[in-house]
């Protein structure tokens, strides 16, 4: 395997590993959500709220940019590798 495609599947890897990660943290900020909208009265009509509630927003609200942003660097910095490469 030479260095190059070495290269590429390790970052592949890492990248899929810290997408995989924020993918969960997403999920389950999300889920706790749900369920916690639920049982929190008015909290549904978003006049309620409670500190887990809070807490599972905020970390929505950080995560998905977070995880676009990933996506995002993932897909481009190969690409943009291998324009460079065939350019030289």
């Amino acid at each position: 395997m030479d260095t190059g495609r070495r290269r590429l599947v390790t970052w592949i890897v890492v990248v899929g590993a810290a997408a995989a990660v924020l993918l969960v943290a997403l999920v389950g900020a999300t889920v706790t959500a749900t369920v916690l909208v639920d049982s929190v009265p008015g909290a549904d009509a978003g006049i309620a709220s409670s500190p887990a509630l809070d807490a599972a927003y905020a970390t929505m609200a950080w995560t998905f940019p977070a995880l676009l942003a990933v996506v995002l660097i993932g897909v481009a910095m190969p690409a943009i590798a291998r324009r460079r490469s065939r350019m030289q």
